[in-house]
């Protein structure tokens, strides 16, 4: 049994796993999108490779290893205390290198050390002191993040994508599973209230035409939001443009008295009830838009009872009972009417994932930044012996540990043991 786990938790089964998961990932992305093996359907790559029941198995393999892994570092941690504490009992680092200290008391020292920081534990003649200790589980709580995050993954397999076209005022209960090629209820209604594409400013062009004689009078070059002059006292202001429709919207005042909104539209078309301004206005030309956002107002409806409103646009979807709705194509048909594409998903991994992804970075930092520190202080030749158990490596811990021996033996405190 013991073989077997330092098989599956070895380090060298953890680069072998991740090597050849890697060296797969090469491979799925180089190849074609779609493959054909054998006189069937065309197999995506996706499918081929990391859906594969043998690239799962070396998920699971890499999981197994890191619940191995995680294990041994749990049990490391849970048991550190009472190992150095034993350690020091026994007085197995009197004779270790370190700082030798006057005959003070072990009150004193106690009370020396936790001002520096360090808590303190009597162990026999000997005192047991540690210092960010918590930082210790950042190693084992990283490698629950790691689980935490591929558990996530895999829950998403029992989740769902599907999409629908829906025209404005229209609803749907169901959508096409893109997994199961068929239809998938809801569980509630979903109602298309209005589409409008908002677009950046347009440059435009208005055509002012005597309506007597159908002639052309002036071309004006404006935008959206903005105000021209078309003479005799007519001002002439821009409010929007629909360019689907090559509609115009207008506000007119004459010599500084309104003449009311204005709706030019393209070719012999008119617009009732305009108000006479005495000239004909229609939109001779506009540059192609670009569309700066795409907006979408629906309903969930459960038994026949509207339950929510929303707004649905770009980057910012609706969720609604954990299915996420986002708004993925427009058009117009023939006819001109508006319809609109919608993903529906729904991943129950997704909180395991985002969680893990977050504590994941939280460990790393804590693991890179916060190193535990422990020492001992030991009976040595009538007095105490300082002596760093972990943490104080390098020159820089040599340093860090000569300063606690001088706070501690009364020589002076340094301002930067804790660094």
């Amino acid at each position: 049994m013991q073989r077997l786990l330092d098989f599956f938790g070895s380090v060298r089964l953890t680069l072998a796993l991740l090597m050849t998961l890697a060296v797969v990932a090469i491979g799925g992305t180089l190849q074609p999108v779609e493959q054909a093996l054998g006189e069937g359907p065309p197999v995506k790559r996706f499918d081929l490779y990391f859906q594969s029941p043998w690239y799962r198995l070396l998920l699971f393999l890499l999981a197994v290893n890191l619940a191995v892994c995680t294990w041994r570092t749990l049990r490391r941690a849970l048991g550190e205390r009472q190992r150095l504490a034993a350690q020091v009992a026994a007085g197995l680092s009197a004779n270790s290198a370190g700082h030798d200290l006057p005959a003070l008391s072990a009150a004193e020292l106690t009370v020396r050390l936790g001002a520096a920081g360090y808590r303190v534990t009597p162990c026999g003649n000997g005192l047991l002191g540690r210092s960010r200790a918590a930082s210790r589980w950042a190693v084992p709580v990283l490698h629950l993040a790691v689980i935490a995050i591929m558990a996530g993954a895999l829950a998403g397999a029992f989740g769902f994508v599907g999409t629908v076209n829906l025209y404005v005022t229209h609803q749907v209960d169901s959508i096409f599973d893109w997994d199961s090629q068929g239809q998938r209820p809801l569980g509630f209604a979903f109602r298309l209230d209005h589409f409008e594409p908002t677009y950046y400013p347009i440059d435009l062009q208005i055509a002012v035409i005597d309506p007597r004689q159908m002639q052309l009078l002036q071309t004006l070059t404006t935008r959206e939001g903005e105000t021209v002059a078309a003479g005799n006292g007519l001002v002439i202001r821009v409010l929007r443009f629909y360019p689907e429709e090559e509609h115009l919207v207008l506000f007119l005042e004459r010599n500084g008295r309104p003449l009311g909104e204005y709706h030019a539209l393209s070719g012999k078309r008119d617009y009732p009830n305009n108000p006479d301004p005495g000239v004909l206005i229609k939109p001779a030309a506009f540059r192609d838009p670009v569309v700066k956002q795409l907006s979408s107002q629906v309903t969930i409806l459960e038994n026949d009872q509207e339950v929510r409103q929303a707004v649905i646009e770009v980057n910012s979807p609706l969720v609604h009972r954990g299915v996420a709705i986002y708004q993925t194509a427009y058009a117009r048909d023939k006819n001109g009417f508006w319809y609109c594409g919608f993903q529906f998903s729904r991943d129950p991994g997704e909180p395991l994932v985002w969680g893990g992804s977050i504590v994941l970075v939280l460990a790393l930092l804590t693991v890179f930044t916060v190193r535990p520190r422990s020492v001992a202080l030991v009976s040595h030749a009538g007095g105490w012996r300082l002596v760093a158990l972990g943490g104080f490596r390098g020159e820089a811990g040599r340093e860090r540990l000569a300063a606690l021996a001088n706070v501690l033996g009364g020589a002076g405190s340094e301002p930067d043991i804790n660094r």
